[in-house]
């Protein structure tokens, strides 16, 4: 085939990820014939997201106008600029896979057009900068309460309403910009409100379906939201990157400091806000050493044995799967439970 002329660079991230897509063919078998990619629309979808946002951050800083012309200094600097920003570390780690992809899709393309001068082309470091979070790695990355009304006081109006809706309801950052008004329902008790999606499909992560109740010191706030507008319209009506590039100017205008806290700290706040409300402090006591037992690899209820100490482990375990489930995660979570809502 012969070489093309010049494309976009954008263009050429969508070229390059569809030179590896591999939807619908077995990962398994692709990792053993060495031609793994992408192998679900999801993961596609956010690889491509990831990837598009990279260069055309790349072509804005730094003029890069071809893939070709990626080094390594492009992906360390951009990463340093998510981390600036306030991007989690957890999202950083799924940044590096998708630009990974997509060094491996701009080689796999290069063959395809007959570009072998770019088949061996390396932009992606040998060595991940990020390093996978895991249990032993959690730190609190919540916001204090005053922090939170320093950095609500230097948003923007509709970037204040994703900020009450992330710390109120524990909601990340891309759902507190599609959530709708048709979500927010009066509850049974005919006293104030429910958050309910049914069908989560892009909405909530993995579709999930999410219910809870809106604090009763939300409630007007929710009421004037919602007035004369339509049951499918949003709540908030800005990017869920402009969010984000909001909540990080409001940091350093009140003098925040992020350390990786992003948006998902207002998720580790309503966390630890909702174990204060739903656990006891022997029921908290009861959490950290659990915590504590899987830091060491050891069953969640090693050393629980007498009677009263099973019951509190009990209690404490529901208390903490019915955070989970508001915040979107499955039950039995310890791992993610030392991020949340370990000290």
């Amino acid at each position: 085939m012969a070489r093309r002329g010049r494309t976009s660079i954008v263009r050429e991230v969508k070229e390059s990820l569809q030179a590896i897509d591999k939807i619908g063919e077995s990962k398994r078998d692709a990792k053993k014939a060495g031609t793994s990619g992408i192998h679900s629309i999801k993961q596609m979808t956010n690889t491509m997201s990831d990837a598009q946002n990279f260069v055309k951050w790349c072509r804005s800083e730094h003029g890069v106008k071809s893939i070709c012309e990626l080094d390594e200094r492009h992906y360390v600097s951009y990463l340093s600029h998510l981390s600036e920003k306030g991007v989690s570390q957890g999202h950083r780690v799924n940044v590096e896979t998708s630009l990974r992809l997509l060094e491996k899709g701009f080689k796999e393309r290069s063959k395809r057009f007959s570009d072998h001068l770019f088949t061996s082309i390396r932009f992606c470091p040998e060595r991940r900068l990020e390093k996978p979070l895991t249990g032993s790695d959690a730190k609190n990355r919540s916001y204090t309460e005053s922090e939170v009304q320093l950095i609500r006081e230097n948003c923007s109006e509709e970037v204040t309403k994703a900020v009450d809706l992330m710390h109120e309801l524990g909601l990340r950052v891309k759902e507190a910009v599609n959530v709708r008004v048709e979500h927010f329902i009066p509850n049974d008790r005919g006293t104030g409100w429910w958050l309910t999606i049914s069908n989560g499909s892009g909405i909530t992560k993995g579709g999930r379906f999410r219910q809870l109740d809106v604090p009763q010191h939300l409630e007007k706030k929710l009421e004037s939201w919602i007035a004369d507008k339509s049951p499918e319209e949003q709540i908030v009506n800005v990017s869920y990157s402009t969010v984000r590039d909001g909540v990080n100017v409001a940091c350093k205008k009140s003098g925040v400091k992020q350390a990786g806290r992003g948006c998902h700290g207002f998720r580790h706040t309503y966390a630890r806000d909702r174990m204060n409300q739903l656990m006891t402090n022997q029921q908290k006591q009861m959490m950290n050493r659990v915590l504590e037992n899987r830091k060491m690899g050891r069953a969640a209820d090693y050393g629980i044995l007498s009677e009263r100490d099973k019951q509190l482990y009990t209690t404490a375990k529901r208390a903490m799967d019915q955070i989970h489930s508001e915040l979107g995660h499955g039950q039995n979570r310890w791992a993610l439970a030392m991020r949340y809502m370990g000290e």
